[in-house]
């Protein structure tokens, strides 16, 4: 990705309140920082563009607003992505929220399973933990976050997305819509909010846009740490790295 990359753990906590706010560094809980962990011993390419990329030919994207991150791009190198829906929700809205899921599927192949432990994407309907603005606290309509951990010697990664259970169904979608941009990789937001991933709320929210998807295939197309065999280094294998607001 353009732009000086940032040191250290840097990533972003997107939350919708009134507005949708910039990303915020996330620090990790856990002792592990960047020389401990060697994240300069990991390879760092660009994996092969998925199939289902190629037929993707806009040109236009905001790739170069997007937030750096210290492991590169938070992109997917093994297809089918796992969903999670929560199973405590109702099935009017879980059905609602997977015709989301299954609009990017269009694009990335997605897959719904019932295992909230395996799956890549968690979704929860649940109220997000409250943003503070300045010396002021408002409540969160959605939140999205990830782990990073070690799997079969590679540095992998998961997503959680917390969907508030006091939006209405419109609200609720373009919210997972959003949300669900980040954790396929689009890690920043548009300047225009004919934009899925534009950072504002607006009065009749947009589907997947042109630039949403030259966005989402410029990101695949940059190099990254994760999902690299990381070789002769030894790791501690499910050890992981939960990064939260």
């Amino acid at each position: 990705m353009r732009g000086k990359i940032r040191q250290g753990w840097m990533a972003a906590a997107i939350a919708l309140v009134l507005v949708i706010a910039l990303a915020a560094p996330l620090t990790a809980k856990e002792d592990s920082d960047i020389d401990q962990i060697g994240l300069d011993d990991l390879p760092y390419h660009a994996h092969p563009l998925p199939e289902s990329l190629l037929e993707i030919t806009s040109e236009e994207h905001y790739g170069e607003q997007l937030e750096e991150t210290g492991v590169g791009a938070l992109v997917w190198s093994q297809f089918p992505v796992t969903v999670y829906l929560d199973e405590k929700a109702s099935e009017t809205w879980r059905t609602q929220m997977m015709s989301v899921v299954e609009q990017w599927g269009d694009y990335l192949r997605l897959q719904q399973i019932e295992d909230s432990e395996r799956a890549d994407i968690v979704i929860w309907r649940r109220r997000p933990p409250p943003r503070r603005v300045r010396d002021d606290f408002r409540a969160a309509a959605a939140r999205v976050s990830y782990d990073l951990y070690w799997r079969d010697q590679q540095l992998g990664h998961r997503f959680e997305i917390l969907l508030s259970p006091t939006q209405g169904t419109e609200a609720a979608q373009a919210a997972l819509r959003h949300e669900l941009g980040h954790a396929l990789g689009i890690w920043g937001h548009s300047d225009r909010p004919t934009d899925v991933m534009y950072y504002s709320q607006v009065r009749r929210p947009p589907m997947i846009s042109p630039r949403d998807l030259g966005t989402l295939r410029y990101v695949y197309e940059q190099p990254t740490r994760l999902g690299w065999p990381v070789g002769p280094i030894q790791r501690d294998e499910g050890r992981k790295i939960r990064l939260s607001r």
